[in-house]
């Protein structure tokens, strides 16, 4: 049920940012939706990495600076990925987004090219080009 009412939640919140930006308004600056919408958008992590090959134990981090942002970790496991609750330990790379570029990069409304070029990035190239194509739509 909660992924029903995150996807209601980040179609409803994105639609509205885009109606926004439409009319010359920015985003809206409140971070109490954001962080839900953030959140839930971090949750691809696993998804956009599945086809990267990492050694058992590799963990990569996102970083989304402001009020609504946080810290989300995946952990490579057995072929797959998972996202963590707790990092362990440093991780093979991190990136560090502001919280407009990521659901931006998020929802499709900036390119990867464009989201890596304004990352801030440490460790493993090709993990945080990885993490710079996630998409988040839910379907």
């Amino acid at each position: 049920m909660w992924l029903d009412s995150a996807r209601d939640l980040t179609e409803f919140w994105t639609h509205r940012q885009q109606i926004r930006h439409a009319t010359g308004q920015g985003t809206d600056p409140d971070p109490r939706l954001l962080s839900v919408v953030l959140d839930t958008f971090m949750r691809a992590l696993p998804h956009t990495l599945r086809d990267i090959d990492a050694p058992a134990g590799t963990q990569v981090r996102v970083r989304i600076d402001g009020p609504a942002g946080g810290a989300w970790t995946v952990t490579a496991a057995g072929g797959r990925w998972s996202l963590a609750e707790a990092d362990a330990g440093r991780p093979a790379a991190t990136v560090r987004l502001d919280a407009e570029t990521a659901w931006r990069l998020c929802t499709r409304g900036i390119q990867p090219d464009t989201a890596r070029a304004r990352a801030r990035t440490d460790g493993e190239r090709s993990l945080a080009d990885a993490v710079c194509r996630i998409v988040s739509v839910i379907h």
